[in-house]
């Protein structure tokens, strides 16, 4: 009887020891991920910046492992960078970092482009997904949007942005846009202004008007929808 009670025993040991075996997720501590995409990325005007995008091992092991890291063709980056074609995750340490480097040499815009970043796959390693940086060039100021709407002639329609602060100055311009292929198109423009008081021009060369036009700062509005009945029109806003 004794025996019989020792191979029940020995049988639910056994039983329990499978059991907690078959809990553990089948290789939950061998992957590599990036950090939490999409990640931030603002440069400065004509400057270049860099920054660590870390690299996460689900485990620590006794040496250092490098994996493969490639640039994404789905990556619409137009500017200058440097991404390293590998990153090393350090012996006892299950965090690898990335430096990369961008350089705004006059493609960088406040709407962000992407650079994606893939860790090529590796035998016996699950990889968790590519990680979506987004670039855009900083702006120590108030982001402003010019929106215009041009008419049936917009090879007449040129603008101006003036910096009051001082001696009126041309800031931003533009015009005149191609006939027909910009009839009636919808143009959006968007700057960084530093505090101050602005001017916006918008000029209609054969006089008779047409085009609208708006300024905004985000939900703020600085310029009400204008639409030009002659020659010109002209209106002052102010960035705190």
């Amino acid at each position: 009887m004794k025996k019989i009670i020792n191979y029940i025993m020995v049988g639910i040991l056994v039983s329990f020891a499978y059991n907690c075996e078959e809990d553990l997720p089948s290789g939950s501590t061998n992957y590599v991920t990036f950090e939490t995409s999409p990640s931030g990325f603002t440069v400065d005007k004509d400057a270049t910046t860099s920054k660590d995008i870390f690299v996460y091992a689900g485990n620590k092991t006794g040496s250092a492992r490098t994996f493969n890291v490639s640039v994404d063709a789905s990556s619409t980056l137009g500017a200058s960078y440097s991404v390293p074609s590998t990153v090393t995750i350090p012996a006892n340490s299950n965090v690898g970092a990335l430096p990369v480097s961008i350089t705004d040499d006059n493609t960088l815009e406040f709407v962000p482009q992407t650079l994606v970043l893939n860790i090529q796959e590796e035998s016996g390693t699950d990889i968790n997904g590519s990680l979506v940086i987004n670039v855009t060039e900083s702006c120590p100021g108030t982001l402003v949007q010019f929106f215009l709407d041009l008419d049936t002639w917009p090879d007449e329609t040129t603008w101006e942005i003036y910096d009051l602060s001082g001696t009126p100055t041309v800031i931003f311009s533009g015009g005149p846009y191609n006939n027909p292929a910009d009839d009636f198109a919808n143009l959006f423009f968007e700057f960084c202004l530093l505090p101050g008081d602005y001017g916006v021009v918008v000029y209609d060369s054969y006089g008779d008007g047409g085009p609208t036009y708006s300024v905004k700062a985000g939900a703020t509005t600085l310029v009400g929808s204008t639409t030009l009945g002659g020659s010109s029109s002209s209106n002052t806003f102010t960035i705190e």
